[in-house]
Protein backbone atom coordinates (compact mmCIF):
# COMPACT_ATOMS: atom_id res chain seq x y z
CA UNK A 1 0.00 0.00 0.00
CA UNK A 2 1.25 3.44 -0.89
CA UNK A 3 0.81 5.65 2.17
CA UNK A 4 1.32 8.88 0.22
CA UNK A 5 -1.82 11.06 0.31
CA UNK A 6 -3.55 8.28 2.25
CA UNK A 7 -5.77 9.40 5.17
CA UNK A 8 -4.32 6.48 7.11
CA UNK A 9 -0.70 7.54 6.49
CA UNK A 10 -0.08 8.53 10.13
CA UNK A 11 -1.56 5.27 11.35
CA UNK A 12 0.55 3.33 8.85
CA UNK A 13 3.72 5.17 9.90
CA UNK A 14 3.09 4.36 13.56
CA UNK A 15 2.35 0.70 12.85
CA UNK A 16 5.49 0.41 10.73
CA UNK A 17 7.44 0.96 13.93
CA UNK A 18 6.21 -2.49 14.94
CA UNK A 19 6.60 -5.82 13.12
CA UNK A 20 5.76 -6.67 9.52
CA UNK A 21 4.09 -10.05 8.97
CA UNK A 22 3.06 -11.99 5.88
CA UNK A 23 0.40 -14.70 5.64
CA UNK A 24 -0.59 -17.14 2.93
CA UNK A 25 -4.16 -17.59 1.76
CA UNK A 26 -6.00 -19.76 4.28
CA UNK A 27 -3.43 -19.28 7.03
CA UNK A 28 -4.77 -18.73 10.54
CA UNK A 29 -3.61 -15.48 12.13
CA UNK A 30 -5.36 -15.90 15.48
CA UNK A 31 -7.15 -18.92 16.91
CA UNK A 32 -10.34 -18.82 18.96
CA UNK A 33 -9.87 -17.26 22.41
CA UNK A 34 -6.13 -16.88 21.76
CA UNK A 35 -4.53 -13.81 23.31
CA UNK A 36 -3.20 -11.69 20.42
CA UNK A 37 0.46 -10.66 20.28
CA UNK A 38 -0.66 -7.10 19.66
CA UNK A 39 -2.92 -5.05 17.40
CA UNK A 40 -2.87 -5.68 13.65
CA UNK A 41 -3.11 -3.23 10.76
CA UNK A 42 -3.90 -4.72 7.35
CA UNK A 43 -1.45 -3.29 4.87
CA UNK A 44 -2.57 -5.59 2.06
CA UNK A 45 -5.14 -8.37 1.69
CA UNK A 46 -8.29 -9.56 3.44
CA UNK A 47 -8.89 -11.18 6.82
CA UNK A 48 -11.99 -13.22 7.61
CA UNK A 49 -13.30 -13.55 11.16
CA UNK A 50 -15.39 -16.63 11.87
CA UNK A 51 -16.58 -18.89 14.66
CA UNK A 52 -17.36 -22.62 14.66
CA UNK A 53 -20.74 -23.83 15.88
CA UNK A 54 -21.36 -26.89 18.04
CA UNK A 55 -22.24 -28.73 14.82
CA UNK A 56 -18.83 -27.89 13.36
CA UNK A 57 -20.16 -25.30 10.89
CA UNK A 58 -18.39 -22.02 10.22
CA UNK A 59 -20.16 -18.75 10.92
CA UNK A 60 -18.56 -15.76 9.17
CA UNK A 61 -18.79 -12.57 11.23
CA UNK A 62 -16.86 -9.98 9.24
CA UNK A 63 -14.22 -9.65 6.53
CA UNK A 64 -11.60 -6.95 7.09
CA UNK A 65 -9.77 -5.23 4.26
CA UNK A 66 -6.70 -3.03 3.81
CA UNK A 67 -6.32 -0.08 6.23
CA UNK A 68 -8.47 -1.74 8.90
CA UNK A 69 -7.33 -2.59 12.42
CA UNK A 70 -8.16 -5.59 14.59
CA UNK A 71 -8.96 -6.81 17.21
CA UNK A 72 -10.30 -3.58 18.69
CA UNK A 73 -12.43 -5.29 21.35
CA UNK A 74 -9.36 -6.99 22.78
CA UNK A 75 -7.28 -3.83 22.49
CA UNK A 76 -9.69 -1.66 24.48
CA UNK A 77 -11.57 -4.18 26.65
CA UNK A 78 -8.99 -6.98 26.98
CA UNK A 79 -11.48 -9.58 25.76
CA UNK A 80 -10.21 -12.29 23.39
CA UNK A 81 -13.32 -13.42 21.51
CA UNK A 82 -13.94 -17.05 20.63
CA UNK A 83 -13.34 -16.49 16.91
CA UNK A 84 -10.71 -17.33 14.31
CA UNK A 85 -8.89 -14.79 12.13
CA UNK A 86 -7.97 -16.24 8.74
CA UNK A 87 -6.03 -14.68 5.90
CA UNK A 88 -8.49 -14.80 3.01
CA UNK A 89 -5.77 -13.94 0.49
CA UNK A 90 -2.01 -13.41 0.56
CA UNK A 91 -1.84 -10.68 3.19
CA UNK A 92 0.66 -8.28 4.71
CA UNK A 93 -0.01 -7.10 8.25
CA UNK A 94 1.68 -4.70 10.63
CA UNK A 95 1.74 -5.63 14.32
CA UNK A 96 2.02 -3.10 17.13
CA UNK A 97 2.25 -4.02 20.84
CA UNK A 98 -0.96 -3.31 22.71
CA UNK A 99 0.53 -0.75 25.09
CA UNK A 100 2.01 1.22 22.18
CA UNK A 101 -1.30 1.07 20.32
CA UNK A 102 -3.26 2.36 23.32
CA UNK A 103 -0.75 5.16 23.86
CA UNK A 104 -1.16 6.11 20.21
CA UNK A 105 -4.96 6.03 20.47
CA UNK A 106 -4.89 8.28 23.55
CA UNK A 107 -2.37 10.86 22.35
CA UNK A 108 -2.67 11.18 18.55
CA UNK A 109 -5.99 12.89 17.82
CA UNK A 110 -5.96 12.17 14.09
CA UNK A 111 -5.41 8.47 14.79
CA UNK A 112 -8.12 8.47 17.45
CA UNK A 113 -10.58 9.85 14.92
CA UNK A 114 -9.67 7.18 12.35
CA UNK A 115 -10.08 4.43 14.93
CA UNK A 116 -13.44 5.84 15.99
CA UNK A 117 -14.60 5.81 12.38
CA UNK A 118 -13.50 2.19 12.05
CA UNK A 119 -15.33 1.22 15.23
CA UNK A 120 -18.51 2.88 13.94
CA UNK A 121 -18.13 1.16 10.56
CA UNK A 122 -17.72 -2.20 12.26
CA UNK A 123 -20.85 -1.55 14.31
CA UNK A 124 -22.73 -0.77 11.10
CA UNK A 125 -21.46 -3.99 9.52
CA UNK A 126 -22.78 -6.12 12.37
CA UNK A 127 -26.07 -4.18 12.47
CA UNK A 128 -26.44 -4.69 8.71
CA UNK A 129 -25.85 -8.41 9.12
CA UNK A 130 -28.64 -8.59 11.71
CA UNK A 131 -30.95 -6.75 9.31
CA UNK A 132 -29.97 -9.24 6.60
CA UNK A 133 -30.92 -12.20 8.79
CA UNK A 134 -34.42 -10.76 9.35
CA UNK A 135 -35.36 -11.83 5.81
CA UNK A 136 -36.74 -15.39 5.68
CA UNK A 137 -36.80 -15.74 1.88
CA UNK A 138 -33.51 -17.26 0.69
CA UNK A 139 -33.30 -15.24 -2.54
CA UNK A 140 -33.96 -11.96 -0.78
CA UNK A 141 -31.42 -12.81 1.90
CA UNK A 142 -28.78 -13.57 -0.76
CA UNK A 143 -29.57 -10.42 -2.77
CA UNK A 144 -29.34 -8.26 0.35
CA UNK A 145 -25.95 -9.77 1.13
CA UNK A 146 -24.67 -9.24 -2.40
CA UNK A 147 -25.64 -5.56 -2.26
CA UNK A 148 -23.90 -5.17 1.09
CA UNK A 149 -20.73 -6.88 -0.21
CA UNK A 150 -20.79 -4.70 -3.32
CA UNK A 151 -20.99 -1.61 -1.16
CA UNK A 152 -18.08 -2.70 1.01
CA UNK A 153 -15.73 -4.23 -1.56
CA UNK A 154 -17.16 -3.18 -4.92
CA UNK A 155 -15.63 -1.22 -7.76
CA UNK A 156 -18.03 0.54 -10.11
CA UNK A 157 -17.51 0.05 -13.85
CA UNK A 158 -20.29 1.80 -15.67
CA UNK A 159 -23.55 0.36 -14.39
CA UNK A 160 -21.80 -2.75 -13.07
CA UNK A 161 -20.13 -3.30 -9.72
CA UNK A 162 -17.24 -5.76 -9.47
CA UNK A 163 -16.72 -7.21 -5.98
CA UNK A 164 -12.93 -7.02 -5.62
CA UNK A 165 -12.60 -9.50 -2.78
CA UNK A 166 -12.06 -13.29 -2.86
CA UNK A 167 -15.53 -14.03 -1.50
CA UNK A 168 -17.01 -17.44 -2.32
CA UNK A 169 -20.54 -18.78 -2.19
CA UNK A 170 -19.52 -20.60 0.98
CA UNK A 171 -18.43 -17.33 2.62
CA UNK A 172 -21.77 -15.77 1.76
CA UNK A 173 -23.67 -18.80 3.04
CA UNK A 174 -21.81 -18.87 6.34
CA UNK A 175 -22.56 -15.20 6.94
CA UNK A 176 -26.34 -15.39 6.44
CA UNK A 177 -27.20 -18.80 7.93
CA UNK A 178 -27.76 -20.65 4.66
CA UNK A 179 -26.09 -23.70 3.15
CA UNK A 180 -23.74 -23.21 0.20
CA UNK A 181 -25.99 -25.16 -2.17
CA UNK A 182 -28.85 -22.75 -1.53
CA UNK A 183 -26.65 -19.69 -2.12
CA UNK A 184 -25.23 -21.19 -5.33
CA UNK A 185 -28.73 -22.00 -6.59
CA UNK A 186 -30.02 -18.50 -5.89
CA UNK A 187 -27.00 -16.86 -7.52
CA UNK A 188 -27.47 -19.12 -10.57
CA UNK A 189 -31.07 -17.87 -10.84
CA UNK A 190 -29.80 -14.29 -10.67
CA UNK A 191 -27.27 -15.09 -13.41
CA UNK A 192 -30.01 -16.47 -15.66
CA UNK A 193 -31.86 -13.17 -15.17
CA UNK A 194 -28.72 -11.25 -16.15
CA UNK A 195 -28.52 -9.53 -12.78
CA UNK A 196 -25.29 -11.19 -11.67
CA UNK A 197 -22.25 -12.65 -13.44
CA UNK A 198 -18.69 -13.68 -12.70
CA UNK A 199 -15.40 -12.25 -13.93
CA UNK A 200 -12.20 -14.15 -13.16
CA UNK A 201 -13.79 -15.71 -10.05
CA UNK A 202 -15.05 -12.34 -8.86
CA UNK A 203 -18.77 -11.71 -8.46
CA UNK A 204 -20.17 -8.94 -10.66
CA UNK A 205 -23.50 -7.19 -10.05
CA UNK A 206 -24.83 -6.15 -13.45
CA UNK A 207 -28.03 -4.41 -12.39
CA UNK A 208 -28.11 -2.82 -8.94
CA UNK A 209 -31.63 -1.42 -9.37
CA UNK A 210 -32.91 -4.80 -10.55
CA UNK A 211 -31.45 -6.51 -7.51
CA UNK A 212 -32.90 -3.82 -5.26
CA UNK A 213 -36.36 -4.49 -6.70
CA UNK A 214 -36.12 -8.18 -5.79
CA UNK A 215 -35.99 -7.34 -2.11
CA UNK A 216 -39.61 -6.25 -2.39
CA UNK A 217 -39.50 -3.16 -0.26
CA UNK A 218 -37.93 0.25 -0.38
CA UNK A 219 -34.31 0.11 0.77
CA UNK A 220 -31.77 2.87 0.55
CA UNK A 221 -28.84 2.00 -1.69
CA UNK A 222 -27.08 4.88 0.05
CA UNK A 223 -26.78 2.45 2.95
CA UNK A 224 -24.09 0.66 0.95
CA UNK A 225 -22.79 3.65 -1.02
CA UNK A 226 -24.29 2.30 -4.25
CA UNK A 227 -25.98 5.55 -5.30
Amino acid sequence: MNAKNNPYSELIDRFKQGRSLSYHKGEIILRAAEAPRGVYFIEQGFVRVYSITDQGEENTHIIYQASEVFPLIWAFNNIARNVFYESLSPSKLLLLPKDEFLHLAKTAHNVTYLLLRQAVNQFNIFADRLDNLEYTNAQVRVVYRLLYIAGRFGQKKGKKVIINAPITHQHIASSINLVRETVSREIEILELKGLVSHQKRLIVLNDIAGLENLIGESISLNLWGLK
